[in-house]
């Protein structure tokens, strides 16, 4: 049986290789959960291989839809111009000449031959024409189109919120796959879930993904189970730079691993991390900074003042209320425009504050996929009061290295603060875990 693929590889994998031609595929959802973006982009991704495209609107004028798609990226008029695709505006069609549009409409598809249909959407079209004209619509003349030239069709529905029943409840009967685009709030947070109830023909393992929208179309996850094991870790490892610093990790990092360096304000996570990045880079690596409390132009001045490298890229950024799946998906597509191979991000408590602790665990453990996948390092910064509040944390058992900084503050006038470093954890080596004093001055952190 032969596929057409939506060309979003993730998605293409949740349906085990895309849609078998001559389907015809329902995608319902609520407003705003992208229906229409992902429906252009499958359409785009085949057309740009060589197949035909058509898309049949009932929302949308052809100048609206066009400027829609050339804001993500898409220029349809390119495509219309080497025959690849035809739009076909129903929205603008006088109501009493609607009926003598659709005769039309058939016969120019017939005739384009297109391998893929899109109606948008059956929900507009049945409150034009009724519930007994869409059932004739969707049995015969949909079916006899997709069968006339072994076509994908795909029909777009809305699903009103705070309903479950797919457009007028006929849809889904007659349709051989289904889709389903669903959201949901919490706070500021936008949640989304991707749904396969149906889909004939096809052999899926799983029905339910979490997903974000993105400028490919959209991105589905699902979390394999990550295995540590000792041949993976021993691949790489190299120096932080920090002379005893190294010595107390048992010989430096290794390669896709996750270190945390966690403390109290003021304990120095942020010098510890700038100092990693500033030797790092210097060693040939490729670095990304993201600082979500401080702006760049002050850990740039920081550097400065330490008189170290400052020669990677640092991004400054509030963090918004992301879902663990947004933030996976946003570090992911920040890690392969550049091929980072180091990232830091300071610090993790910017990134909790707005999760509770069952999301931010799951944010964790994607930033885990994320190194094993794509073979990156991250250095993580964590603000903690005591190694006790971090011993109860779910997602310091996530992590590889756990660096905790602490300080001591004098009782008497004129005496120094005084910092100390403790490697807690090191997975795969063995750790000297002697509490260190350090200070912080020119060339940064230095170990007793």
């Amino acid at each position: 049986m032969e596929l057409i693929p939506t060309g979003i590889p993730s998605l293409d994998k949740a349906l085990n290789g895309g849609f078998s031609r001559g389907s015809t595929i329902l995608l319902a959802g609520n407003p705003g959960t992208g229906k229409t973006h992902l429906a252009i982009h499958i359409l785009y991704n085949n057309m740009r291989r060589g197949l035909k495209g058509a898309y049949v609107s009932f929302a949308e004028t052809k100048k609206q839809f066009y400027r829609n798609a050339l804001q993500a990226g898409i220029d349809l008029s390119k495509m219309e111009e080497v025959a690849l695709f035809r739009f076909y505006d129903m929205l603008t069609v006088p109501r009493d000449e609607l009926e003598g549009m659709i005769a039309f409409l058939i016969n120019d598809i017939v005739e384009f031959k297109p391998d893929i249909i899109v109606f948008d959407s059956v929900t507009v079209f049945g409150q034009m024409f009724g519930e007994e004209y869409l059932r004739s619509f969707l049995h015969s003349i949909i079916g006899r189109l997709v069968n006339a030239f072994d076509a994908l069709a795909i029909l777009i529905d809305e699903i009103p919120y705070g309903e479950k029943r797919l457009g007028f409840g006929i849809e889904e009967f007659v349709v051989d796959g289904v889709i389903i685009l669903e959201m949901e709030r919490t706070r500021e947070v936008i949640r989304r879930y991707l749904t396969i109830p149906k889909m004939r023909g096809r052999p899926l393992r799983r029905s339910a993904y979490e997903y974000v929208i993105t400028e490919e179309g959209i991105e589905v996850f699902t979390v394999p189970e990550l295995e540590f094991t000792e041949k993976e870790a021993l691949k790489s490892r190299f120096k932080t730079g920090i002379e005893g610093l190294d010595r107390l990790l048992g010989g430096g990092l290794y390669e896709s691993s996750i270190t945390l360096i966690a403390g109290p304000t003021g304990s120095g996570k942020t010098i510890l991390a700038l100092n990693f990045a500033s030797n790092l880079t210097s060693s040939g690596r490729n670095i990304l900074y993201i600082a979500f409390e401080e702006s760049a132009a002050a850990l740039k001045d920081t550097l400065h003042k330490l008189g170290l490298v400052e020669n990677f890229e640092i991004i400054s950024m509030v963090p918004e209320g992301r879902t663990p799946m947004e933030f996976y998906a946003f570090i992911k597509k920040l890690i392969e425009k550049e091929s980072f191979n180091v990232l830091v991000i300071d610090s993790l408590s910017a990134m909790k504050a707005h999760m509770d602790e069952k999301e931010f665990i799951k944010a964790v453990r994607y930033l885990q996929l994320l190194a094993k996948e794509r073979r990156v390092t991250f250095i993580l910064t964590y603000v903690t009061g005591s190694m006790t509040d971090l011993a109860t944390t779910g997602f310091s058992t996530l992590v590889d290295n756990l660096l905790f900084l602490t300080y001591h503050v004098p009782k008497e006038a004129g005496k120094a603060l005084k910092r100390y470093i403790l490697v807690l954890k090191t997975r795969h080596s063995e750790n000297d875990p002697t509490l260190r004093e350090f200070t912080i001055g020119e060339g940064g952190i230095k170990i007793e």
